[in-house]
C-alpha cells in the first residue's frame, strides 16, 4: 500500500493487484457461449461436415429403429427422436454443426449464418447420411408383431375380412407395408373408418384415402419445421447458454412429431424423408417432406436472422447465460 502526500484531506490510495484469474473466470460464460455461433460460420470444414454426417446419421437411424418396437406410440418416437437430436447437438455444435437437416441449413445461409458454399457440401452430405442409416437398417431389422398390428392387412380373397385378419393360402393384402424400413418413412397415412358395432370390430383404413391433402401436409410440415429454425436461431446464438441449443431444437422436433405424427410423421426434415424412400422404394408424397420443410427453414431463416436476432448477433451486449 502507499500513502499520497501533499493534499492531507485525500484519504490515502491503495494500489492492490488486480485479480486476474478471477477475471478471467468471471469472463468465460460470455467467450464460451459465443462458440456455438461462431463455430457454424468459421468451423473447419471437415470438422463441420463429418459432425453432419454423425448427427444426421443418428437421428435416421434412431427414428426409424423406434418405430421397430413403438410403432404408432408417438410420444415413445418423439421422445427417441428429440433425445437423439438433442445428444447431437450438444456434443458436435461446438465443431459447427447442430442442423442435421437441409432445410435449418437451408435457414442459417438465408439468415447470414453459414456460407452458401458450405451449404452446398453439407446438404449432401446429410442425404448421404440418410441414406446409409436407411440402407443398414434394410438388412438388419426384419418383420414384428408390432408393424403387423399398426399396419393391419386385409386380403382381396375376403372383401368383407376383419382388418388384422390373416390372408388366406393365396390371398393378397390390400394394406400393409412391406418392411420396418417403409414404415419409417414418412407418409400422409389413410383416414381411418370404424364399423359397427363400436368397440367390437377393428377400424380399418380406407383405400385411396388421405387424412389430410397435400397441401395441408405441406402447411403443417412448414410451420413445424419453422418453429425448428426458430429454435435453432436462440438456441446456437451468440451468448447463449451452451445447453440452450440441444433444449430447445430437441423440444422443437418432439413438438414437432406430437403433433404431425398421425397426420404426416411431423418429419420436418427432407434427409429424414429422402434416406428410408430411398432404401425402401416408398416414395408416396415425398415432395410434401422437400416443399414444406425447405419453406419452413427458408422463412425461419430470414425472420430469425434478419429481424429477431440479428441485432444480438451484431451487438457485443448480447445477453449471456451463467455457465452453471
Amino acid at each position: 500500500m502507499a500513502e499520497v502526500t501533499g493534499n492531507p484531506s485525500n484519504p490515502p490510495i491503495e494500489y492492490r493487484a488486480a485479480p486476474v484469474e478471477a477475471a478471467q473466470q468471471a469472463a468465460w460464460p460470455a467467450t464460451q457461449t459465443a462458440s456455438a455461433a461462431d463455430a457454424i460460420a468459421d468451423a473447419p470444414i471437415v470438422k463441420q461436415v463429418l459432425s453432419e454426417f454423425i448427427g444426421t446419421f443418428a437421428l435416421v437411424f434412431v427414428a426409424v429403429t423406434t418405430l421397430y418396437w413403438f410403432a404408432v406410440d408417438f410420444i415413445a418416437i418423439a421422445m427417441a427422436s428429440a433425445l437423439v437430436v438433442a445428444l447431437m447437438v450438444g456434443v458436435l455444435s461446438r465443431f459447427g454443426s447442430g442442423q442435421f437437416n437441409p432445410a435449418i441449413t437451408l435457414g442459417l445461409v438465408l439468415g447470414g449464418r453459414l456460407r452458401f458454399t458450405r451449404a452446398l457440401i453439407i446438404i449432401p452430405v446429410q442425404l448421404a447420411a440418410a441414406v446409409l442409416a436407411s440402407l443398414m437398417l434394410v438388412n438388419f431389422l426384419g418383420q414384428t408383431e408390432n408393424l403387423q398390428w399398426a399396419y393391419p392387412k386385409a386380403t382381396a380373397a375376403e372383401p368383407g375380412a376383419a382388418v388384422g385378419a390373416l390372408a388366406p393360402q393365396g390371398g393378397q393384402p390390400e394394406f400393409g407395408l412391406r418392411a420396418p424400413v417403409e414404415a419409417g418413412t414418412p407418409r400422409i397415412p389413410e383416414r381411418l373408418e370404424i364399423p359397427e358395432p363400436i368397440g367390437r370390430v377393428q377400424p380399418r383404413p380406407v383405400p385411396g384415402s388421405q387424412r389430410v391433402s397435400i397441401l395441408q401436409a405441406i402447411v403443417l410440415e412448414a410451420v413445424l419445421t419453422f418453429f425448428w429454425g426458430m429454435a435453432a436461431f436462440a438456441g446456437l446464438r451468440r451468448g447463449a447458454h451452451p445447453l440452450l441449443g440441444p433444449v430447445l431444437i430437441g423440444a422443437a422436433v418432439a413438438v414437432g412429431i406430437l403433433t404431425a405424427g398421425i397426420l404426416t410423421g411431423g418429419a420436418m426434415n427432407p434427409a429424414r424423408a429422402f434416406g428410408p424412400a430411398l432404401a425402401s422404394g416408398a416414395w408416396a408424397n415425398q415432395m410434401v417432406y422437400w416443399i414444406g420443410p425447405m419453406i419452413g427453414g427458408a422463412l425461419a431463416g430470414v425472420i430469425c436472422g434478419h429481424f429477431l436476432f440479428n441485432n444480438e448477433e451484431e451487438s457485443s451486449d448480447a445477453p449471456a447465460y451463467p455457465a452453471s
